[in-house]
């Protein structure tokens, strides 16, 4: 149990997710990672599962959902993996390093021929430094749980005029407040640069800025409530994510599911459109929160 907890806190990435923290986070399982200090059974919300027992060094990294609203484009999803690069005994420090992938796309599935609005691909090379601190066996107060570093590149694999992309150096620390047992918040700033070109959108950084805000409040097998928010440079032109997830119980799915809805307010939902407004709530599954 001990080690299946450490596996889920490496599965953070955000996000939140959601984008969102995702709608769970992001990071969905982030907090349980603490493993080793922490009582039996002691578990937040989001990391109900063991992730990585079964994949061995590939497992999910940021929050995996479908979700469909009325709004055009109607359907949004996130698929996410990462891949532990080394995973060999003897490697020591090295098991800290990945290779994740996530891919979130808006889907125009209303109009004629259903096309995709826009699609991110977003590769990333991490290090994951997980080492929770005493306080974790404690229960209650602030617990530092470690963080994440790394690199991405973020592109719509499209050209000419809608061509859209940059890359990022980022560092995401995460601290967990609450109950082990019960109901906790986990924080996990993504702070990042830009590096190489932004002729394909020179304006991005008024709109995304420099921080990448995630909180994720949930209990184990209950409610989990997550917000992903941008500023901007100027903090006039951010946008913000919110995602509400409740597990649910699908007899013949031999995987976890959740309920959820999530709503976007603001600039950037996608890299097409990040210098427009746009609004959206849509409803569906979680399967990673």
């Amino acid at each position: 149990m001990a080690r299946a907890r450490l596996a889920a806190i490496r599965g953070f990435g955000a996000a939140g997710m959601t984008g969102l923290l995702s709608a769970g986070l992001i990071f969905a399982g982030v907090a349980s990672a603490a493993a080793a200090a922490a009582p039996a059974g002691a578990e937040p919300a989001f990391a109900a599962f063991d992730r990585t027992r079964e994949l061995g060094r590939i497992s999910p990294h940021l929050p995996l959902y479908v979700v469909y609203g009325p709004q055009s484009p109607e359907a949004k999803y996130q698929l996410s993996f990462k891949y532990r690069l080394f995973s060999a005994p003897g490697d020591g420090d090295l098991r800290g390093v990945y290779f994740g992938y996530t891919q979130r796309g808006l889907w125009d599935a209303g109009a004629p021929s259903s096309p995709f609005f826009d699609t991110s691909y977003m590769p990333e090379l991490f290090w994951a430094s997980l080492s929770p601190s005493e306080s974790y066996a404690a229960g209650g107060g602030a617990h530092w749980l470690g963080y994440h570093a790394g690199v991405q590149h973020e592109s719509n694999g499209k050209d000419g005029a809608a061509s859209r992309s940059l890359n990022t150096a980022y560092a995401r620390p995460i601290v967990m407040f609450g109950d082990l047992g019960g109901w906790n918040l986990v924080l996990a700033p993504k702070i990042f640069a830009y590096f190489g070109s932004l002729e394909d959108n020179p304006l991005i950084a008024d709109y995304r800025g420099y921080v990448e805000w995630t909180a994720v409040f949930g209990k184990k097998d209950d409610l989990s409530f997550s917000v992903l928010g941008r500023t901007g440079r100027r903090f006039n032109r951010g946008g913000l994510e919110v995602g509400v997830t409740h597990p649910v119980r699908i007899p013949a799915a031999g995987f976890a599911s959740f309920a959820m809805l999530q709503w976007f307010e603001g600039y950037g939902e996608s890299m097409l459109s990040y210098d427009r407004r746009s609004s959206a709530i849509r409803i569906g599954l979680a399967f990673v929160r």
